[in-house]
């Protein structure tokens, strides 16, 4: 009777050394990653901490937990931020929505706007207590300084005047510098009042400001329109990160830690002194959710419609358009806010 001997597994010391290299080499070997997608964001003007959100998110690492390796470019212009979108050297772009509209309708700009930043304007009207400025009305008669002729200051103080029930054409605009320094033609009576952002403002203590809410959604991302469809889910992370840093910043109790953080990788204008860059990230939020938190980053419909219909009336567009083909809530819908 024959017997079969029970199979058994015998490796010699030649055969185990073998293995046991083999094995260590394959501990050696890389282990997997999360593969990251690189995105350009451009901001329209230098650095300051009116892009907080965007900044807090870089170095808090947010978009890296969404696989994304955002590098953030220095703009030179709203107009040329959006046009380095439309020539592919940005994916994202920060502008205003004026500009994106214009832009959009009379030159054909193949761009969509993904996202509202800040839902009202940055601009205040700057005036003096003894001659104080406070309404639309006021300004009737009056001059007033703007950075620039035909410009977004020009452009959103006409856009108040109408809504005051003035014609704007009834006020003298003259250029002036925006910043603090123009204070002084007030007191020397040459100018009634000037256009300034909220980094001069917090400047001026004693001067009467004034919010220059024109009714239009303020400051906008846009992306190329054509590569919405397969960009949008790195347009979602994005967003959410985003908003996770903006509402971060908003409920913070104290924003000098987070003030740190962001200067600590970006080279920022308005921090040198620590009390007036507080209060300027308060006023640069505050605009973020000025139609709600609820609408943070959201492409508020209402804005939207009247800045469409108001636009076409004064001819800034030529013609009349749609406005809900001017953005779309659809990636903002998505984030998991």
């Amino acid at each position: 009777m024959n017997h079969r001997t029970p199979f058994r597994t015998t490796l010699s010391r030649r055969q185990a050394l073998g293995l046991a290299a083999a094995g260590g080499a394959a501990l050696l070997l890389p282990q997997a990653t999360h593969a990251t997608t690189r995105l350009r964001f451009v901001t329209p003007f230098n650095f300051s901490l009116s892009y907080s959100p965007v900044f807090y998110a870089v170095t808090q690492g947010y978009f890296a937990k969404e696989g994304l390796d955002v590098e953030v470019i220095n703009g030179k212009g709203a107009s040329l931020a959006a046009q380095l979108v439309i020539a592919s050297q940005a994916d994202v772009g920060h502008t205003g929505s004026s500009n994106y509209i214009i832009a959009k309708v009379n030159s054909a700009a193949p761009l969509i706007a993904i996202a509202t930043f800040s839902q009202v304007s940055p601009f205040y009207l700057i005036s003096s207590p003894a001659a104080p400025i406070k309404a639309a009305a006021d300004m009737k008669g009056k001059t007033i300084g703007v950075a620039s002729l035909g410009g977004s200051q020009f452009g959103t103080l006409n856009n108040v005047l109408r809504l005051g029930g003035v014609d704007p054409d009834s006020v003298n605009k003259v250029t002036t510098n925006d910043g603090p320094a123009s204070y002084g033609l007030i007191q020397a009576k040459r100018i009634d009042g000037y256009v300034g952002p909220i980094h001069t403002l917090v400047h001026l203590p004693d001067a009467v400001k004034m919010p220059l809410d024109d009714g239009l959604p303020s400051q906008v991302y846009v992306v190329r329109e054509r590569d919405l469809p397969k960009n949008e889910d790195m347009y979602v992370k994005f967003l959410g990160a985003v908003h996770r840093a903006a509402s971060e910043l908003l409920d913070a109790k104290d924003v000098k830690p987070m003030i740190a953080s962001i200067s600590s990788k970006f080279q920022l204008v308005d921090v040198a002194q620590p009390d007036i860059a507080v209060e300027a990230l308060r006023l640069y939020l505050a605009g973020l959710v000025a139609k709600g938190r609820q609408n943070l980053l959201r492409n508020v419909p209402a804005s939207w419609d009247y800045a469409a219909r108001m636009m076409a009336e004064t001819r800034v567009i030529d013609k009349k358009v749609d406005a809900g083909t001017l953005y779309t809530n659809r990636l903002r819908d998505r984030i998991n806010a």
